[in-house]
């Protein structure tokens, strides 16, 4: 059934395949009739393998690990090469980085290297990195392709700009990772971050969903100020030190104003979330 591949897959990426990745995709794609499934059919078959691996959001364990490996994420990542609208918000995020002309920048959790390899296109002149722990060799043999795209396993070094789009909803501490990642931006850095924390998929952990309406007030309680909105996502500039603990504060309140907002529509509930902590400054 490759020739079924052959129609969905491009032929460069085709060759890096391995057996695994080939029957999950064969068997996909037969599954919805030769076609891409659609975003919310992406999600279904990833709570599909998180629950076949017995994931659990309080455990961060060997099956999490499993589960970042399997070959659903490949099929992510190929279906946002096709899809208008996640192509639409690379473009805007590249353009973004293109006005500030950074010489070095890093996509923190950048998967399957789409977003990196725009910029690389249109910034020539900048150096970019991928960090991601479970690279697919397709998407480094990708990057390659393009000359000053690349993949680490770590940041490297101190970076003018930070890219984190979908990421942190993922991991239970958001804050610990944040500090650590921010740490590699130089004074006055930029960190362009986009987040979801609400429960469309098993994988969006439920312990960072009180963030939803307060994660700029940690943000600034950390270090980093707001600046702008770019498509989904928010850009914060980095001051040039990193206050852990007063984010941990913010975190606390945090969780305590979400036994009331998690009730309340995002409309109400922002607001609401947003008064309270403008009220705790004031005081």
């Amino acid at each position: 059934m490759i020739f079924l591949l052959e129609t969905q897959i491009p032929e460069s990426i085709l060759g890096f395949l391995s057996e695994n990745e080939i029957e999950y995709l064969e068997k996909t794609f037969k599954r919805f009739g030769g076609e891409y499934p659609s975003l919310e059919q992406i999600w279904w078959l990833m709570d599909e393998v998180w629950n076949e691996l017995s994931c659990d959001p309080n455990v961060m364990d060997e099956r999490v690990g499993k589960f970042y490996m399997h070959p659903v994420w490949l099929l992510n990542g190929l279906f946002i090469e096709q899809h208008d609208q996640s192509q639409e918000h690379r473009r805007k995020f590249a353009k973004w980085v293109q006005d500030l002309s950074p010489k070095r920048m890093a996509d923190f959790g950048g998967g399957f290297g789409g977003l990196a390899r725009i910029i690389g296109e249109i910034c020539p002149a900048t150096e970019i990195e991928v960090i991601e722990p479970h690279p697919r060799p397709s998407a480094i043999a990708m990057a390659e392709l393009t000359n000053n795209v690349r993949y680490c396993n770590q940041l490297t070094g101190k970076y003018d700009i930070l890219v984190a789009t979908d990421v942190f909803e993922h991991v239970p501490d958001p804050l610990a990772l944040l500090a650590e990642t921010a740490s590699s931006l130089r004074p006055g850095g930029m960190y362009l971050i986009a987040n979801c924390f609400a429960p469309v998929i098993h994988c969006h952990l439920p312990q960072t969903f009180h963030f939803r309406h307060t994660w700029d007030a940690a943000m600034k309680a950390i270090g980093l100020k707001p600046v702008e909105t770019v498509s989904y996502g928010r850009a914060y500039v980095y001051s040039g030190e990193l206050n852990l603990d007063a984010a941990r504060i913010v975190e606390h309140k945090s969780r305590i104003v979400f036994k009331w907002t998690s009730y309340l529509p995002m409309r109400v509930g922002r607001p609401f979330a947003q008064f309270f902590f403008q009220q705790e400054r004031g005081n």
